[in-house]
């Protein structure tokens, strides 16, 4: 598997990345995707993939990138992916995702950059997000977010 396009093994031969962008995907992610300990990049961004985010992304440990924009992904950001504490990027921009953003997300100490964007998702912005220090991107118009902004994302020092 290690020589199959998109795919990128370390030095054990484990998968470190999959890189599948732009290939016409189609179908729901398989929640086995989870049994990969050593995936650090997983990018399928600007597919036909459906379905829900399988919980089982959460325990992904050595991820530091997830890139699935430009999907037709529904249901609810799992409160699972607040685990990933390599997570530097989440870009789930441009689907068709509902529900709220899970609080869980403000232990992403790591992430760098949220992009959410262009989905139906709802409620409010919690305030956890404000605990991201590293944050520099957060991108969360074009959704059904009610409320304020709360005061914790004006403390997010490196936010452009």
């Amino acid at each position: 598997y290690c020589s199959f396009y998109g795919i990128t093994c370390d030095d054990l031969d484990e998968i470190a990345e999959i890189d599948l962008s732009e290939n016409d995907l189609q179908g729901s992610l398989p929640p086995e995707i989870g049994l990969l300990p050593s995936l650090k990049t997983l990018i399928l961004h600007t597919n036909a993939i459906t379905g829900e985010i399988p919980s089982e992304l959460g325990k992904l440990s050595s991820l530091t990138t997830l890139s699935l924009w430009s999907n037709s992904i529904t249901g609810t950001v799992p409160f699972q992916l607040g685990t990933l504490s390599s997570l530097t990027s989440l870009d789930l921009d441009s689907n068709s995702m509902t529900g709220t953003i899970p609080s869980e997300l403000g232990m992403l100490s790591s992430l760098f950059d949220l992009w959410m964007r262009g989905n139906s998702i709802t409620g409010t912005i919690p305030s956890e997000l404000g605990m991201i220090s590293s944050l520099v991107w957060l991108y969360l118009d074009e959704n059904s977010i009610s409320g304020t902004i709360p005061s914790e994302i004006g403390m997010l020092s490196s936010l452009e």
